[in-house]
């Protein structure tokens, strides 16, 4: 997940649309166009959007970007759970250099909220 479009390491984490788009590419055995993405896409969105998303994302190095016959196929560059690992690692030493002592206690409250025990 190495990124250099100098946005300060917030494109490590996805947006809503960006999480709904890597959610269908994460359960597709294939790459897939565009409009495979936006077929199993929930909501309506417009095919420009799709393909506008896919190719910041491939910009971003969150995805590959195939050219095929006549159109661009996607990919996901990590799986989730490495994905999902890459971005807490980073979000994590963030926090940690910005809060410091604040986060554990944070963290602990938050996962009990959710019904995790640490």
């Amino acid at each position: 997940m190495n990124c250099d479009c100098h946005c300060n390491a917030k494109c490590k984490l996805l947006g809503g649309l960006e999480q709904q788009i890597m959610e269908v590419l994460w359960a597709s055995p294939d790459a897939l166009k565009p409009a495979e993405v936006l077929k199993n896409l929930k909501g309506k969105h417009a095919y420009t959007t799709i393909m506008t998303v896919l190719k910041r994302m491939a910009d971003k190095k969150l995805v590959k970007r195939t050219a095929t016959a006549n159109a661009f196929s996607y990919s996901p560059l990590l799986d989730k759970a490495d994905f999902a690992s890459a971005a807490l690692d980073d979000l994590f030493t963030r926090l940690f250099d910005s809060y410091g002592e604040y986060v554990l206690p944070s963290i602990k409250k938050s996962a009990k909220a959710s019904g995790f025990s640490l």
